[in-house]
């Protein structure tokens, strides 16, 4: 993942850095390592030093290998002109001076090894050529789900070890038959370097036969562009009022999956709108119709006029591809209602209008001075938390279930973001050493992508709750929902993040880690989502006396109510009401603005 991929998967917030981060200096490293290897390649190559080859081609695989997984390095090589392809051809040229030397085999059988080994590059090299007609046929430019596509024949579909890192098994696959063909010259066994040479050019001819069939079983298939005006033409058909749009990484989809139901619920016509195949992938089950558009230029010429409103999860790059649109309603919904800054972005102010959930909403905005007027912020509630049970009894003297549930490290490097580095280790053992408590752990989906430290303290935390027994539960997968934690829990324990505004919807008691310094009354000031928790120190020893408290009193019920009408807005009329009313008023507003929409497109 590049920087700017990172800053943009993250909470699609335009200030976060990534300035903190510890530099990297394995890059380097790997790309000198790498230079070196294939610099002594051909020398070994052409002065026949056999056993020195073999090892270069061994050490040019591991580094090769290591090098797919480093984005940087990567980029760096092929600004160099030393890509993957120009590192396999040296491989193979070196490989082939090797076994032209006459002091292992006759000339004759040198001289069929030398062609052996070509055959291994011709054969990748037609495979790779035709991989290119596949890809015209299998890659298509719109993906799309619940939209009539009778009489279009789509290609048939393309198996997964066609499509996922091709190239670089293609190129692995070569090393093997270079590695076995300098180890045939090493031990002057004929047998050994045909042997393995062998086998590799029956895998790639198979390969080859493999594409050659799903080409012929692909004709008369809809191509790209006639599957891209079909696939238009049925969804103008169908003529959308209402955008739901997302673009982000797989890890992201849970962004839009929280806004599906209450769409689905809408007055209006509406359609989901993704950028990524990977979030189209993961998306869950629904009945509205949707599309895939990876392509800047193929979604921006999709032109859809009946589109009023468009709703954006995320503040993310791609988001300008929709944001260009004149005629519509463009409104920010975000992907969760928190005193994180992701919920006072000063991006926002592009959006014609912020959805927030409730006064809280509008307050941090103002207090934040980032632009946003006042007037065009809407307090919407949360409508996903209606399956959220509200607490009708105390919890007492029986088993207690606690749900931690920390957000993620972030990319800022601030301490005080996650409690799981400081906290969330020490916490589980006190938790497990109080008996008569339950445990679920429901990490971050984004949790250890930046910090080695919260990967660290997740796996601990693991394996901490592996051992203890089946009684407890982590939950990394779709299922249990954050919102079924919610229900199966007594009291909750958190960071500052979305989680909190959405679990005081259940009235149930939850925990704060202070990380900050600031003392209890200044923390509760900054960060009003925390304003009815009960606060845990960093190190996690108070959560006996607080579990204690909350079974005999709770002196904070009253307040979580009150705090909850603050963040979420008033309990009637409910959110999906006012959610609805929101979208038809932005609708109106659009058509009333230009009651006729031009909106750029391509003819279809």
């Amino acid at each position: 993942m590049t920087e700017e991929q990172a800053i943009e998967t993250a909470d699609g917030t335009a200030e976060e850095t990534i300035e903190n981060r510890t530099p990297n200096r394995a890059p380097r490293i790997t790309g000198l390592a790498l230079l070196l290897v294939y610099a002594f390649l051909p020398i070994s190559g052409v002065f026949a030093f056999a056993v020195a080859c073999l090892v270069a081609v061994i050490l040019s695989q591991i580094t090769d290998l290591i090098v797919v997984n480093n984005e940087d390095v990567r980029a760096a090589l092929a600004r160099g002109q030393l890509g993957i392809a120009t590192r396999t051809i040296i491989r193979e040229l070196s490989i082939i001076a090797l076994v032209l030397s006459e002091a292992w085999a006759s000339r004759d059988s040198a001289r069929l090894a030398a062609l052996c080994v070509v055959g291994v590059g011709g054969l990748r090299l037609l495979y790779q050529l035709m991989m290119v007609l596949v890809r015209r046929r299998a890659v298509l430019p719109v993906e799309s789900r619940n939209i009539d596509l009778t009489g279009i024949k789509p290609p048939p579909l393309l198996p997964d070890l066609m499509r996922r890192r091709l190239s670089e098994r293609f190129h692995g696959l070569s090393a093997i038959a270079l590695g076995g063909a300098a180890l045939g010259v090493v031990t002057e066994s004929r047998a050994t370097l045909f042997a393995i040479v062998g086998v590799v050019l029956a895998v790639e001819v198979i390969a080859v036969a493999a594409a050659m069939s799903w080409l012929l079983r692909s004709r008369g298939t809809v191509i790209r562009e006639k599957y891209w005006q079909q696939v238009y033409l049925r969804v103008h058909a169908l003529a959308p009022e209402v955008m739901l749009y997302h673009t982000g990484s797989a890890d992201s989809t849970h962004q839009v999956n929280m806004w599906l139901g209450a769409c689905e619920q809408l007055n209006r016509r509406a359609i989901v709108a993704l950028r990524e195949r990977g979030v189209f992938e993961e998306l869950d089950e629904t009945p509205l119709p949707v599309i895939c558009i990876p392509d800047s230029v193929d979604f921006m010429t999709f032109a859809l006029p009946e589109i009023r409103v468009a709703m954006y999860t995320a503040n993310v790059g791609k988001t300008i591809h929709m944001l260009r649109e004149p005629g519509v309603r463009h409104v920010f919904i975000g992907h969760g209602d928190s005193d994180k800054t992701a919920s006072f972005n000063p991006f926002s102010r592009v959006y014609s209008e912020v959805w927030v959930a409730g006064q809280a909403g509008r307050d941090r905005y103002a207090k934040a001075h980032v632009g946003v007027r006042d007037e065009d912020i809407v307090e919407v509630g949360r409508p996903q938390l209606d399956g959220i049970e509200v607490a009708t009894e105390r919890i007492g003297d029986r088993e207690m279930t606690v749900l931690y549930a920390p957000t993620w490290e972030g990319w800022t490097g601030d301490p005080a973001h996650t409690s799981l580095i400081r906290t969330g280790p020490a916490l589980i053992d006190r938790l497990l050493n109080l008996g008569n408590v339950r445990i679920i752990y429901k990490p971050h989906p984004f949790t250890g992508t930046v910090s080695r430290d919260a990967a660290a303290s997740d796996a601990r935390i693991r394996a901490t709750l592996g051992r203890a027994g089946e009684q407890h539960q982590v939950v990394v997968e779709a299922a249990p929902t954050l919102y079924e934690c919610f229900n199966d829990a007594d009291l909750m324990v958190a960071d500052i993040s979305s989680v909190l505004s959405d679990f005081i919807y259940s009235e149930k008691p939850y925990v704060v880690a202070n990380l900050t310094g600031l003392d209890e009354a200044a923390f509760r000031e900054q960060y009003p989502s925390a304003g009815a928790a009960y606060l845990l120190d960093p190190s996690g020893d108070r959560i006996g006396a607080i579990i204690d408290l909350v079974r005999e009193a709770d002196p904070l019920a009253a307040e979580r109510r009150d705090l909850k009408h603050y963040l979420l807005g008033p309990d009637e009329p409910d959110a999906m009401t006012r959610f609805s009313a929101a979208v038809d008023a932005a609708y109106d507003r659009a058509v009333a603005e230009t009651p006729i929409r031009v909106a750029a497109g391509r003819e279809a």
